[in-house]
Parts: structure tokens; sequence; C-alpha cells
């Protein structure tokens, strides 16, 4: 039997979850009360003490961060260029350079560069120094293309108060994007926006809907039901996949 640390972590909550052969056993979630690095690293060591984990060896250690700074980059252009300056091309934030970090999406020849705190890869290296640390965008991207992209598929990853879009068709990547949203229908406007730009209301697809790390099931419960009375998305397949993620993950140790 094969087992599997699967922690998703974002600024706002972290979720550990224990995989036995591909089956999730147990989901474990904590969510942050003070957001200072400092104060990140003791309720992650209260926590992880507290369920058990440091007294388990699993065979398998991964980790999925999100944060909305991350972007896309053909290779060939990243091979020309510092992470570090194609971030501040993209975003006006200042964030240091020890915050950037990117992952390399071979299938898709591209590379995924984003925003991670030092304090992440600092507490779980040397927690877990066997664990693979990606951002959930990755984990997307890898996970949508280990399938089949031929018909139109779209994916959106709902957090606390912002949520990931990937789409995919024809076998290619058609769209990948994080937006902040303030209420369920900001998430429609954006979705419905893309499709009218993208010219796929009308034709059939998929559009499945999973909670990132803090997402509240409520929230993620409305979006499902206000896409599946919209007659633009009739044709379309709108469904939950609570492991989604997790099944993902799972494709990148």
């Amino acid at each position: 039997m094969k087992s599997h640390l699967a922690i998703e972590l974002s600024e706002h909550a972290v979720s550990c979850a224990r995989v036995n052969d591909g089956v999730v056993q147990s989901v474990d979630t904590l969510f942050f009360k003070d957001k200072i690095d400092y104060r990140y690293k003791e309720q992650l060591d209260q926590f992880f003490t507290e369920k058990g984990y440091r007294e388990i060896e699993f065979d398998d250690y991964s980790l999925s961060w999100y944060s909305i700074y991350s972007t896309l980059l053909p290779n060939n252009v990243f091979s020309e260029s510092k992470p570090e300056d194609i971030f501040r091309l993209c975003y006006s934030t200042d964030i240091p350079a020890n915050h950037i970090d990117y992952n390399r999406i071979p299938e898709l020849s591209v590379v995924n560069i984003y925003e991670i705190p030092i304090w992440v890869k600092s507490f779980f290296v040397i927690k877990f120094p066997r664990i693979v640390i990606q951002h959930e965008g990755s984990h997307l991207l890898h996970g949508i293309f280990a399938g089949s992209t031929y018909k139109l598929k779209t994916v959106i990853s709902l957090h606390q108060n912002s949520f990931s879009m990937v789409i995919a068709n024809e076998s290619g990547l058609q769209f990948y994007s994080q937006f902040d949203f303030q209420t369920v229908d900001d998430v429609v406007y954006h979705l419905m926006f893309t499709f009218q730009q993208k010219k796929y209301l009308g034709q059939s697809g998929s559009i499945i809907l999973c909670a990132g790390v803090g997402a509240e099931l409520a929230q993620l419960e409305e979006l499902n039901q206000k896409l599946n009375s919209l007659g633009d998305l009739k044709t379309f397949k709108i469904e939950i996949n609570s492991h989604l993620l997790l099944n993902y993950q799972a494709l990148c140790v």
C-alpha cells in the first residue's frame, strides 16, 4: 500500500489529506488566525503535532500552494529572462525576489511563475525533506492535460476570496488566470465573459468546480446551482468534484 500526505496551503488555511493507494482516507483543515510569518509556522507546528503527522512515515509528500499571483510563460521566452523580472512586468506588487518561484510544465512547453512566501519552504522542507512543492495552478495543468483535452473542458478552483480558471480545448490550453471575487455572481460574470470572448457559448463541454483550501462549500454549491440554471450553459455538463485537486496533486509526486 502506497501512502501519500497531500497538503493544500494558502494564506488563509491549510488542509492535509492522508491518501492510500489513491483513496482519500481523512482530511484535516486549519484556518489561520494570525497571518504573520512566524505565527504561520507556530500554528502549523501545533497543527501537525496535534494531528500526529510527524509520527507517520509516508511514501510521498506533496504541497499545493495557492496564490493569486501566477502567470504562464513559454519556455523559450523564460530561458531568455529572469523569473523576478517577468513577474514584476506582470504584477505591480512589490514582492521580494526570494518569494518568486516557478514550475515547468513540459507537456505544454510553458513555465508557471508565481509568488510563494519564503516561510512556506523554510517550514515544510525542514519538516518533510522529500516534499514536492508546486503552485496549485501547476497541479491543475498537469492534471487536466494528463487526460483528454480535445473537447472543451473548464476547471474552476474556488478559494476564500479568489479563484482559478483553466480552459482546455482541442488538445491545447486556451485560458489560465486567477481572479478576485466578492460574490458568486462575480465568478459567473468572469466565466461568461471569457466564454463570450472565446465564442464558446452554444458549444458543448464540461465545467468542473472544486473547492480550494479555505473555500466556503456553500459558495461552491451556490455557484453550481447558478451555472446549471443558465440557459447559455445548458449544453455543458456542470458538476462539483470534491477531490479533484487531491487527485491532480497525486500525479505530481
